[in-house]
């Protein structure tokens, strides 16, 4: 009997050694061929005419035909050569360094694939892909209109000339400074050559190494349902009334899944950012979100920008913002974690009564632990004094204070 137990025992104990995983996770060869098969999705395809017309604009050469001529033009040569050289100072001086600091010092946000929003700060589509790699969603909003694409077709090399030069201008002193000036860049859209944030989005979308998948306009549906109505991307010959918007469905190199940049035309103050208009409903299904701010002119201190500060509050795990954001105590009296990052010092002297003293007492306590920024942007552009706060939503539940 025990001789029949034992015949029995050893092939099951080999069997079983034989389909054991092997050390680490991996799959032994005899488990080939029984695993179901993984789908992987084929990428989506490239809208070759949009992504063509966003190259040229952003100064790159374009392999289709009908741009061959246009190469020729000393206005895009000049434009080209020009933004080229701007961009790799750029790319190395600020966005590199913020990539490097982004992996270290914002993981958890990256980790999860919540949508971001960065209100006033216009078209910087750069700054948002630098930090927040992970965002499958990028909210841009600004005052300036979302314009058209430029139809190189149709354009006369005299206007293709004052294209360029304004769309230059326009590139060459964000990434010199790291933010837009309102004034100049309404000059710009007055001129009538760029006409808004259209072209201005995707120089740095293709700068950045991405192509383009689909363009669409956004309006609200006008019914009161909060809904916002996506139609193919067309020429208007007439600017809409805001809030109004455009979204940019994107591929990332070595990515199947499309993204998203979305770029809203619209008044975040009080009077018209209400909880009940078309823009703010549009964050009723996007979830949680991260936040980012910087060179936001301090709107966010005052209380006739309380409605976006409250959503802010309210549906951020993170915010990530220089001192011209949401003031310090907001976080500080609802137990938000807080880290500091870089220098506090004096608003600029455009920007009076916001100096923020806890702000300032919390760089210099001794016992706090601030780190340096490695990179450089904001107001303080030419002394390259910067600040970050970064803040994560409480776990513990809280009551909202009082705060005026």
């Amino acid at each position: 009997m025990r001789r029949v137990f034992l015949l029995f025992l050893i092939p099951v104990l080999l069997f079983g050694f034989a389909c054991r995983p092997e050390q680490g996770g991996g799959v032994s060869s005899g488990d080939v061929g029984t695993a179901a098969p993984v789908s992987i999705p084929a990428p989506p395809p490239i809208n070759r005419a949009l992504d063509d017309c966003f190259a040229f604009a952003g100064g790159l050469p374009v392999e289709s035909p009908s741009y061959a001529a246009w190469h020729e033009d000393a206005s895009w040569k000049d434009f080209a050569a020009l933004t080229g050289k701007a961009w790799a100072e750029f790319d190395s001086a600020v966005l590199q360094p913020m990539k490097v600091w982004a992996r270290e010092d914002l993981w958890e946000i990256n980790e999860y694939p919540a949508a971001l929003f960065y209100p006033f700060g216009g078209p910087d589509f750069a700054t948002a892909f630098a930090l927040f790699p992970g965002a499958t969603k990028t909210i841009l909003m600004g005052l300036e209109p979302v314009g058209n694409l430029p139809d190189f077709e149709r354009a006369s090399a005299e206007w293709r000339g004052e294209f360029f030069a304004d769309l230059g201008a326009l590139v060459s002193g964000f990434l010199k400074r790291g933010y837009f000036i309102t004034m100049d860049m309404m000059d710009v859209y007055t001129r009538g050559k760029v006409e808004g944030a259209l072209p201005v989005i995707g120089f740095f979308l293709k700068r950045g190494g991405y192509s383009v998948v689909d363009v669409k306009r956004l309006a609200p549906d006008g019914g009161g349902s909060g809904r916002w109505i996506e139609t193919p991307y067309e020429r208007l010959a007439k600017r809409p009334r805001r809030p109004y918007g455009v979204k940019i469905d994107y591929i990332r190199p070595g990515e199947a899944v499309p993204r998203s940049v979305y770029y809203f035309s619209c008044d975040l103050e009080n009077k018209a950012f209400t909880e009940e208009s078309a823009l703010h409903r549009f964050f009723e299904g996007l979830g949680t979100m991260t936040t980012f701010v910087k060179s936001g002119s301090y709107l966010l201190h005052w209380s006739n920008f309380s409605t976006v500060r409250k959503l802010i509050l309210e549906r951020s795990l993170f915010v990530l913002q220089d001192d011209t954001a949401i003031p310090y105590r907001f976080f500080k009296s609802r137990n938000w974690d807080i880290r500091l990052f870089g220098r506090y010092t004096t608003p600029v002297k455009d920007f009076t009564n916001v100096e923020q003293l806890d702000l300032r007492a919390a760089y210099e306590d001794p016992e706090a632990s601030v780190k340096p920024l490695p990179f450089h942007f904001g107001y303080r552009w030419l002394t390259q004094v910067d600040n970050l706060l970064l803040a994560k939503r409480p776990r513990r539940p809280y009551k909202v204070p009082v705060i005026k």
